[in-house]
């Protein structure tokens, strides 16, 4: 489907079909995101006994791979060629890998003893993410090449946050109803070891499908793709030369910073949540399972609302105006409980306004995530403009890093406070003394708050807007009729490229 105003040039449109396809594909991030920022690090630190530290470093160690291999992986997907295109192969071979390596990071053998246990986690959490690399840097990189039209990307955008975080929601429900309940005499089932084999055979299974559902349901597009530049082919001199390329950009430069740091705050919460819900708040895992299915309505505020206001506003000012709101809304409810303006904890209007409040930020941070997504697209043609060469996965690269980021720096800035803070280990809920948590919530609110702010900083000094990214459309349009046009006057210079 084409669209465009008189005199544009015409822009193609996803069909729906496309977008449920490839957005189901996201199921698999959502599951992986959700293993990682919610539970994780509370299995290796409460369930096994890892230091808290040792936990977020084996977390931040697996994101400094990612730092290599998420650029490699976008230029090589850039340049690859073969009958199946160039991003394809990357998906098809990512799907069992990951879903085994998830399996395995759950599953260290006993009598690991601490540095045993450190090594498991650090070598399978590299495992699963640099596989996640091979599948989510190539397909992210798809955004801009499925459609040019500046709204429609933020609609497919969306699809892929639709399904991601159904994905998550869903198995976080799937482990707190499923798994985790008490039993055996335990008095939590999230104390349970025994609990994580078959949570992780699930999601295991989970990626694995959503990954292939993805790559099948995409397949027919292969020959519509934008094939490498001629003459490409990976080398690590013209690595290094796309990475200058990239990082000369400055709506890039600045977008994925402000990225980096709207994630890392993202993560931080989300890894420090059921530790503030299970400790702080006094939830049982009924009541946080209830806060997690709470999310879709989150989701759906998010997805429904993402497309509206990026067309009735410029991007970049709905990604500014909601990182503003989440520096003062995010840490809200801890400041109030330190003001001792909060209900007490097992109190009826406790769980109601938590939910509330976790709805509203969640879908502020969604809309976030989706909106600077379709920018990176965005930049992509500004970027294609100024070098006439066309990168989209380098450009992904940054979507997927800051995305790991979320796990990476947020789950090392999380288990670093809590050894700072003392926190105890492997603790029965209601066990932990109160002056422990009151460092919880002294040292969750202002982190939260410094994050969202070092977002917010970088996010205003993007200003690619709708009608300057419309200009460098009719730009590009226009040397490319003129190079289509040289070819076929000069056709022994085809090959040459334009």
């Amino acid at each position: 489907m084409l669209s465009g105003a008189p005199g544009a040039p015409a822009r193609k449109r996803t069909p729906r079909r496309t977008k449920l396809a490839y957005g189901f594909g996201s199921v698999a991030e959502g599951v992986k995101d959700t293993a990682f920022n919610t539970f994780l690090l509370f299995y290796y630190n409460q369930v096994l006994g890892l230091p808290g530290s040792l936990g977020g470093a084996a977390i931040f160690l697996a994101l400094c791979v990612d730092a290599i291999t998420d650029p490699l992986v976008g230029s090589l997907s850039d340049n690859f060629r073969s009958r199946l295109g160039r991003r394809h192969p990357f998906l098809y071979a990512s799907a069992l890998p990951m879903g085994v390596s998830f399996w395995l990071l759950f599953n260290p053998p006993g009598g690991l003893g601490t540095w045993g246990l450190f090594a498991w986690f650090t070598t399978f959490a590299v495992l699963v993410r640099t596989a996640m690399t091979f599948y989510s840097i190539p397909s992210n990189s798809m955004v801009a090449e499925l459609t040019d039209d500046y709204d429609d990307r933020t609609t497919l955008v969306g699809w892929r946050f639709l399904f991601g975080w159904l994905g998550g929601i869903a198995f976080a429900q799937v482990g707190y109803r499923l798994f985790f309940h008490a039993r055996d005499g335990m008095a939590d089932g999230r104390l349970d070891a025994g609990a994580y084999g078959g949570f992780a055979a699930v999601g295991a299974v989970a990626i694995v499908v959503a990954i292939l559902v993805c790559a099948l349901g995409t397949h027919r597009l292969i020959p519509t793709l934008k094939p490498p530049p001629a003459g490409s082919g990976f080398t690590l001199r013209g690595f290094v030369h796309e990475v200058r390329d990239v990082l000369a950009n400055r709506s890039y430069r600045v977008l994925v910073i402000g990225a980096l740091f709207s994630s890392v705050a993202a993560g931080f919460t989300n890894v420090v949540g059921l530790y503030v819900g299970t400790y702080y708040w006094g939830l049982d895992t009924d009541e946080i399972a209830l806060l997690g299915l709470s999310l879709i309505a989150s989701l759906l505020l998010a997805v429904g609302s993402a497309g509206p206001l990026a067309a009735a506003f410029e991007k970049h000012r709905v990604a500014t105006w909601l990182a503003a709101l989440c520096i003062v809304f995010g840490p809200l409810p801890i400041f109030l409980r330190l003001a001792g303006w909060m209900p007490p904890n097992g109190h009826p209007a406790l769980l109601p306004i938590l939910l509330v409040h976790g709805a509203l930020l969640v879908a502020g941070v969604i809309v976030i995530g989706i909106v600077i997504s379709s920018m990176i697209a965005d930049t992509v043609d500004e970027s294609e403009l100024a070098t006439g060469k066309r990168q989209e996965g380098m450009f992904s690269a940054a979507i997927a890093f800051a995305a790991k980021a979320t796990s990476g720096v947020g789950g090392f800035l999380a288990g670093l406070m809590l050894d700072v803070i003392a926190f105890p280990t492997q603790a029965a809920p209601g066990s932990v003394p109160p002056e422990k948590l009151t460092a919880l919530g002294i040292a969750v609110g202002p982190t939260m708050m410094g994050l969202y702010l070092l977002a917010l900083v970088f996010l205003a000094r993007y200003h690619l807007t709708r009608a300057r990214h419309q200009e460098i459309l009719g730009e590009l349009a226009r040397r490319h009729e003129a190079a289509a046009e040289r070819r076929a006057n000069h056709p022994s210079r085809a090959a040459s490229g334009p």
